[in-house]
């Protein structure tokens, strides 16, 4: 508390803000590394709490942006906050996510299936074409088959996904903030060390 106590008021505003952003960053990797190593319980257990991070991220993103907006005079805030909102509000509620996940996969499951189905008849009408015939079918078949295994497992896959993919946002993103971090934190005790 030495430190503390001999510094002014802003600097240790400023400090404290330091100690928060390096939490966060540390936090949001160690919670991303989580979810990536085991995605079953990330969906299921922690989805809340990713959610809340990625509200409080979200909320945090927007109150850096509107201060630099009107600091430094940026001209957007960002896009990046309403994909933080969005995140946060489709892992509060996970029995939503799952089901637009599982529709968004079975549609791409029956896609394929049907791009299956299309390339056979395809290769049926042209079966004059010796050369291109096995290689046409075994393309169909391996399209329809792909396609059924996409339907049949559309919401495992979808967990898993989102897990992978929401752990590796996480993970990049509290990487980024460490990364400013370092210079932030370099810049105030050089700031500090001239005075």
């Amino acid at each position: 508390m030495g430190i503390l106590s001999s510094s002014s008021a802003s600097d240790r505003k400023k400090m404290i803000f330091l100690l928060l952003w390096l939490i966060s960053g540390i936090g949001m990797i160690v919670v991303g590394i989580m979810a990536v190593v085991n995605r079953k319980m990330a969906v299921s257990a922690i989805s809340g709490f990713l959610g809340v991070c990625a509200l409080i991220t979200g909320v945090i993103t927007l109150i850096v942006r509107i201060t630099q907006v009107k600091r430094l005079g940026r001209s957007s805030i960002g896009f990046d906050i309403l994909i933080w909102l969005a995140l946060g509000i489709l892992l509060l509620n996970t029995g939503l996510l799952n089901k637009l996940g599982k529709l968004a996969f079975i549609i791409g499951g029956v896609i394929l299936a049907c791009e299956g189905v299309r390339a056979f008849i395809a290769c049926q009408k042209n079966k004059d074409e010796k050369e291109w015939y096995v290689p046409r079918m075994i393309f169909s078949a391996a399209f329809i088959v792909l396609g059924i295994i996409v339907i049949v497992n559309a919401e495992r896959i979808f967990t898993n996904l989102t897990a992978l993919a929401v752990g590796i946002y996480f993970i990049i993103h509290g990487t980024e903030l460490l990364y400013e971090w370092i210079g932030r934190a370099k810049h105030f005790y050089n700031f500090r060390d001239t005075e």
